[in-house]
């Protein structure tokens, strides 16, 4: 190993994450700004370490910077609460995750009435100043750092949200496509309109997206229903992010192997993907040139944290294209794992490099 691996804490640190609960992060010597290495990744031009949006993006979520919260749980047990555009939540903290409260009234129980009894949350320009300013100003904040943010729920899941479950959704995709696309292209239209406040204030490097689009043996819906209602929709959001300059990520949970083309021509920069529903090996060697990964790590797994980050620079660093978000674990096995993926990465470009010339 060409660097030096420090134990936990004994080396320079700085906070990162939540508002509410700041952890203590490794800082590096980085070789280039970290501004410039995150265009190196995006455009394959030699990047020299791999960004993670706990070390190398200033990240929150939406709903920090809107003050329209969509997460009102603590992460600790079960908690019920209800978003800003009314649907009743449960967090599940055996499942770590949450999910439509069982037994509670949808919303909408008919997509052709969203028009007359739906109601998109209030964006107030003062508040989102106000939050953004808040956000920013805190002690770890860091201005040479990139700034993301996580806008939450993106065209089928919130109409899946609004409806009360898939079931009912698929049904509406089949029964109602037109009220279905309609829908979900205001819902883009509001996007944009939110990230238009977010971005005045807090100006937007990249947006993480999310839209499921599948079980973990294969999508919910079919190529034709992908064309026909979801891809527009979302068009109008993706578009108007990569018009103002900020790249984005589209998550997507399950098997989406018959998507990856559609997300491509959409123009997420990046995927982030279930590993054990994805062969993402296989879709970095088809599709590497054309779009980048965004891979979870999370210490909480079995693996080790730090052969964990060691496998995700060879199995996706090849050529640049490559981030990674970390997610849950505590603070010293972030430590770690943090820093075996910064100076694995930092050896690995290296010897491509070098390999080059």
């Amino acid at each position: 190993m060409k660097y030096e691996r420090v134990p936990y804490l004994a080396g320079k640190y700085e906070y990162a994450g939540t508002l509410a609960s700041p952890i203590r992060i490794p800082v590096f010597d980085y070789p280039i700004s970290r501004r410039e290495n995150f265009r190196r990744v995006l455009e394959r031009d030699n990047p020299m370490w791999v960004p993670t949006t706990l070390g190398d993006f200033n990240y929150t979520v939406g709903a920090t910077l809107t003050g329209l919260s969509d997460m009102r749980f603590n992460f600790t047990g079960r908690s019920e609460w209800t978003d800003a555009y009314g649907c009743v939540w449960e967090w599940v903290p055996e499942a770590g995750g949450s999910m439509l409260k069982p037994g509670a009234p949808p919303v909408l129980d008919d997509i052709t009435e969203w028009e007359k009894k739906f109601r998109w949350p209030d964006l107030d320009e003062e508040r989102i100043k106000e939050c953004c300013e808040k956000f920013m100003s805190q002690p770890h904040y860091n201005p040479d750092k990139l700034n993301c943010y996580d806008i939450g729920m993106g065209c089928t899941e919130r109409l899946v949200a609004v409806l009360g479950g898939y079931e009912q959704a698929m049904l509406a995709f089949a029964i109602e496509p037109e009220a279905c696309k309609e829908f979900m292209a205001e819902l883009s239209r509001y996007h944009c309109r939110m990230f238009d406040l977010i971005n005045k204030y807090f100006p937007t490097d990249l947006v993480q997206y999310h839209d499921d689009w599948g079980t973990e043996r294969d999508t919910f819906f079919s190529e034709r229903m992908m064309e026909e209602i979801v891809y527009e929709p979302n068009e109008i959001f993706f578009k108007h992010v990569k018009e103002q300059g900020a790249a984005i990520t589209l998550h997507s949970c399950g098997c989406i192997r018959r998507f990856v083309p559609y997300a491509i021509s959409l123009g997420a920069d990046f995927l982030q993907l279930q590993e054990r529903a994805n062969d993402i090996r296989a879709y970095k060697e088809q599709y590497g040139d054309k779009v980048g990964f965004d891979v979870y790590i999370s210490p909480t797994s079995h693996e080790d944290p730090v052969q964990f980050a060691r496998r995700i620079v060879d199995d996706y660093g090849k050529d640049g294209g490559l981030m990674s978000t970390f997610f849950g674990g505590k603070e010293e096995d972030l430590w770690y794992c943090l820093q075996e993926l910064y100076y694995s990465s930092r050896e690995y470009y290296e010897q491509a490099a070098a390999a080059r010339t």
